[in-house]
């Protein structure tokens, strides 16, 4: 980070992902696994053991900011992320309010943000391949994926549901021998 590894840098590293967001909370996975565990902020472990707990909560990537803040820099260091990643979607939401109607009827940036949502999806799928990569270690892991997956996806179990039944499928396949025992490691 140009701006250092202080709360300025921090803030700086979250604003940045903050002003490029489009289309949700997984459209910042890739973005925050390089500007902020490759940049040397919080290590690969707190990251996916934090995106594992952040998981059961409503809005979980965008709270996630707190988290990765406050193991970056403690107490401050959560507000300074939440508030570098929120600041430009609330600030751009006030500036465009008034404008609406013509930004709505504008058939250019209609076809635009249309684009832009076609790509919104293209960073899903590659944060999908980032987080199959860094957190699936087993077929056991797989299957509790996908189970999870067709779920949630096509049966409308809600998605705190499906964190429960992931983890208890988790704990049952480890009990019986075939699935990853060691998630969560402890700090040294």
């Amino acid at each position: 980070n140009e701006l250092g590894r202080g709360y300025v840098g921090l803030f700086y590293a979250f604003f940045r992902i903050g002003s490029i967001i489009f289309g949700g909370g997984q459209v910042m996975l890739p973005m925050l696994l390089n500007d902020i565990v490759q940049a040397g902020w919080v290590t690969k472990d707190q990251f996916f053991i934090g995106f594992a707990l952040i998981q059961s909560l409503p809005g979980p990537l965008f709270n996630m900011s707190a988290y990765l803040g406050a193991v970056a820099l403690g107490v401050p260091g959560a507000l300074l992320a939440a508030l570098g990643l929120f600041g430009p979607g609330v600030g751009l939401f006030f500036a465009v309010l008034p404008l609406w109607e013509l930004v709505r009827s504008n058939h250019k940036l209609q076809v635009f943000m249309a684009g832009v949502n076609s790509a919104a999806i293209g960073l899903v799928v590659a944060a999908i391949g980032l987080l199959w990569q860094h957190a699936i270690h087993s077929h056991g892991d797989a299957a509790i994926c996908l189970a999870t997956g067709v779920l949630v996806g096509l049966f409308n179990v809600p998605a705190p549901v499906g964190i429960l039944i992931g983890g208890a499928l988790g704990y049952s396949l480890a009990a019986l021998g075939i699935a990853q025992t060691n998630y969560c490691v402890a700090a040294a």
